[in-house]
């Protein structure tokens, strides 16, 4: 049973509440103290803008003044409390290697989505917490204009590594994030976990579109994270690209995939995320998602984070996927494939995965 105590201090009282509500990661920051380092990996955002690297995601220009500030999301703000619990891989997780298998998706969309149970329990602490030492907050989880990352780093959560994921050394980068703004002070001064990746090159050497033009640095527009999750608007890839891609449908886990500190294996800590009957979201076989209907699809991916990527939008990353995995099938699957392909083309009503489908169907004539 956790005791917790008015004398405590907001931060330590808030740190000691974090594993009781699934928490295994936390820190507790003052504001002012943690301005001057925020405000450098603001410039290093802004040069990060400035090379194009956000791609058509224009949020993230639009949101620039509230990351360079959190008062600009909490006007009330005085400290930051943060917080990270992790997601996986577990043991069994079928992640098929080979694209004749079906499509692969990022593991962070297992389970429930991600943004509501963050904040859900991170409230709960809260609350709990200000019913002891009252005060107002505003909790975030990767919907508001934060750098989360890098208040999660000088929290003490881990370091960012050279693929921009924030990593801890016993915990990996398998991690959901979240914050809140606190109208009182918890004390604490930033207090970055010394970088841990050495040497090591795996993630950057690992991409499959190179989408690391420089150690730490992101270029989302060659991310296959970016043209799956975020990239809405109509594109056609290179053949290199869609090689890149391959059977990749939902995002990408690669460049966390071949990270050390990701090698062995961990039990999800939460119900949420450890539920194999929520897996069902992650239908593979390619018949099967050739097959599946808009409504059908919406079902499936209701309470998962994927339900963020709209019907038509899974069906243009389908297309491309089928398009790069089924030049190396047998004649005699292309060919059913293609008539499955060939009535998505003739059903689809969105003009962007129209475009993507004629390929396909283009493609599987070759």
């Amino acid at each position: 049973m956790t005791t917790v105590k008015a004398n405590d201090g907001l931060g330590a009282l808030l740190e000691k509440l974090a594993p009781k509500h699934g928490f295994p990661l936390s820190g507790a920051l003052d504001l002012d103290a943690a301005m001057p380092a925020l405000a450098e990996h603001a410039r290093r955002y802004d040069t990060w803008i400035g090379r194009g690297y956000q791609g058509t995601m224009r949020y993230l220009d639009r949101g620039r003044g509230r990351r360079a500030d959190p008062r600009a999301v909490f006007p009330e703000a005085r400290g930051v409390f943060c917080v990270a619990a992790p997601y996986g891989p577990r043991d069994g997780d079928e992640h098929p290697d080979d694209p004749a298998d079906g499509a692969s998706y990022a593991r962070y969309l297992r389970g429930r989505d991600y943004h509501a149970v963050m904040k859900e329990r991170l409230a709960a602490l809260l609350a709990e917490a200000a019913a002891v030492i009252p005060f107002e907050y505003k909790v975030c989880c990767d919907t508001s204009a934060v750098l989360e990352r890098s208040l999660a780093h000088f929290a003490g959560l881990g370091w960012i590594g050279k693929n921009t994921c924030l990593i801890h050394p016993a915990l990996g980068s398998y991690l959901f994030l979240a914050e809140a703004f606190l109208s009182v002070s918890p004390g604490g001064v930033p207090r970055p976990m010394r970088d841990h990746c050495g040497t090591c090159r795996a993630c950057l050497d690992a991409c499959p579109t190179s989408a690391f033009p420089e150690t730490g640095v992101l270029d989302a527009t060659r991310c296959v994270s970016y043209w799956t999750l975020e990239h809405r608007a109509p594109f056609v890839p290179s053949n290199a690209d869609l090689d890149g891609a391959r059977h990749r449908i939902a995002g990408c886990d690669v460049c966390q995939e071949v990270c050390p500190y990701n090698r062995k294996p961990r039990p999800a800590l939460w119900p949420e995320w450890n539920d194999r009957d929520a897996d069902a979201t992650f239908l593979r076989a390619w018949e099967d998602l050739l097959t599946e209907s808009e409504d059908e699809y919406a079902q499936r991916v209701a309470r998962s984070a994927l339900s963020w990527v709209k019907p038509a939008h899974f069906a243009r990353n389908l297309a491309y996927a089928v398009t790069a995995c089924a030049r190396d099938w047998a004649p005699a699957r292309r060919a059913g494939v293609r008539l499955l392909v060939e009535q998505r083309l003739r059903d689809e009503r969105d003009e962007n995965a129209r475009q993507a489908w004629s390929r396909c169907v283009a493609a599987l004539g070759e």
